[in-house]
């Protein structure tokens, strides 16, 4: 039973998931991923699988140390076989390293918020100023 797994994605993905843009993550079914994530059994002569419970996953971008990475509970993990492929169901985040150098799409609409605000309230103070 794996509770943990480790996956490196590209910038885009990575920042999507971060920003809650992207609530799930599809891999293609390879015999890599089968074999990573399929348990085995027997049951009456037959082989049977069963998906193995994931409880959270780090998701990387870049190498070294200082790679931005996040941690994220995983609430259900499928296995699409008509597409072939296999889901991952985002939780919450639980944990966030080195993303400072990461712009998020809510951070520049707080700032062009902050900006009209503050001119706004320059052209009110001009309107108090002139008399009617």
């Amino acid at each position: 039973m794996k509770k943990l797994l480790k996956l490196s994605i590209s910038r885009d993905i990575f920042e999507a998931i971060l920003s809650k843009n992207v609530s799930f993550l599809e891999k293609e079914a390879s015999s890599y991923w089968k074999k990573e994530l399929l348990e085995p059994k027997f049951e009456d002569n037959k082989i049977l699988y069963d998906i193995y419970k994931i409880e959270k996953i780090i998701l990387t971008n870049g190498l070294g140390n200082d790679k931005p990475q996040i941690t994220i509970e995983i609430d259900n993990l499928e296995y699409d076989k008509s597409r072939g492929f296999f889901i991952f169901h985002f939780g919450k985040i639980l944990e966030q390293k080195n993303i400072s150098n990461i712009v998020d799409e809510k951070d520049i609409l707080i700032k062009k918020l902050l900006d009209e605000k503050k001119e706004l309230m320059k052209i009110i103070d001009e309107i108090k100023k002139v008399k009617f």
